[in-house]
């Protein structure tokens, strides 16, 4: 009868965990999880040759949510703007809008790119290095993630590309432009093919989805038949890009049945989210909203077990309406975490080789529990259940 009651109890507990992770992840992507963003700053993700012929560093800024214990999250990689002449990743409109999405349950990199202060987009038929330069830095990125996805928690099925102005403009080119034949419009390239050589070759450059925002690709013949996924939004009254580019995205999608999802913003000017623009915070809004609509319906939230047993930590009693025992089975120190189902951090301690950690049931609410392990910069996950 024991064995019965402990096999029933076992699998109720898995039940309950199942449960519990779906009704969690249900909401992740769509709704806030997490209260803080971490992040990671001046990162070098790559090198190449600017303009000039200088070698350049690539940096990035990668954010991620406080206390997430999922392992593998989905990615968003934003370009800035600034008519590949200027701009930054540190811009607080981007940190803003990126920052918003971290907080639903994804990561993101905002990314630095090769400039050309000589650059002048409607003036460049015969020479747009500019663009092809930000084009092989993207995939630099994308590839980045791609070789480190361990390191960073990372998809490598899930990550978008996107931007505003032409960072859009990258996002589109490092989505849609993969083969020799589509360079024919950039003949100034170097090297004059799709991949370039910013860094990490050998990993994939396809991504997910893109997110156009304001932006453009000059041969949409690159879109090809049930393309990538793209968000396309612009303003109406848009100088700088004016709205016939995004109108003609959206036509090819239309004939290439891509699937994608356009809003137009009546009456607004370019990227209309940008702080110093007057109204910015109601098109952050909306901007926000219709990223995290469009991304939503893309990617895959399949429920993917955090789980792993050779921890080196024994814990008992588990479920437990009392006090807890946390034992040390390794010959090393190991740090841990107390972690609730929404990735706050409860306790945080060590436990010294074959010693045992008492931890007080009283402090926690009833429900399901990951106990995170630190082992020589390993993070390993054993659930816990409190009645």
């Amino acid at each position: 009868m024991k064995t019965l009651n402990t096999k029933n109890q076992t699998i109720y507990v898995f039940i309950v965990l199942f449960f519990c992770f779906y009704t969690s992840n249900a909401q992740r992507y769509l709704t806030n999880q997490f209260t803080q963003v971490d992040s990671t700053v001046n990162i070098i993700y790559g090198n190449a040759n600017d303009y000039l012929g200088n070698s350049q560093p690539l940096k990035l800024d990668f954010y991620q949510p406080n206390g997430d214990v999922v392992l593998k999250r989905p990615l968003i990689i934003y370009i800035h703007g600034g008519g590949f002449t200027s701009g930054t990743r540190k811009y607080l409109h981007i940190k803003n809008i990126i920052s918003r999405m971290v907080l639903k349950g994804y990561t993101a990199a905002s990314i630095d790119y090769r400039l050309d202060p000589t650059f002048q987009l409607y003036n460049s038929t015969t020479n747009r290095r500019a663009m092809t330069d930000a084009m092989h830095d993207a995939k630099a990125a994308i590839r980045y993630f791609k070789a480190n996805a361990n390191t960073y928690g990372i998809d490598t099925n899930q990550i978008i590309i996107g931007g505003e102005s032409a960072g859009a403009i990258t996002s589109m080119m490092a989505a849609y432009v993969d083969k020799q034949s589509e360079m024919t419009v950039y003949p100034m390239a170097n090297p004059n093919n799709p991949i370039g050589t910013s860094g990490n070759a050998g990993y994939s450059n396809k991504v997910k989805a893109t997110l156009c925002l304001c932006g453009l690709i000059l041969d949409t013949t690159a879109i090809e038949f049930q393309d990538k996924p793209m968000l396309v939004v612009h303003g109406t009254s848009d100088t700088f890009i004016p709205l016939v580019f995004a109108q003609n995205i959206v036509k090819r999608n239309l004939n290439t049945s891509t699937t994608f999802t356009n809003y137009f913003f009546n009456g607004a000017t370019h990227c209309p989210w940008i702080t110093t623009l007057p109204n910015y915070t109601q098109y952050e809004d909306s901007t926000v909203n219709l990223i995290t609509n469009f991304l939503y319906s893309q990617i895959q939230t399949s429920i993917k077990s955090i789980i792993n047993k050779t921890n080196g930590l024994k814990i008992y009693p588990n479920p437990s309406n009392g006090d807890v025992f946390i034992e040390n089975e390794t010959n090393n120190n190991i740090k841990f975490k107390v972690i609730d189902v929404l990735g706050e951090e409860i306790i945080s301690n060590s436990i010294a080789s074959s010693d045992i950690f008492k931890l007080r049931i009283d402090k926690l609410k009833a429900g399901i529990y990951i106990i995170q392990s630190i082992q020589n910069n390993i993070i390993q996950n054993q659930k816990l259940i409190v009645k």
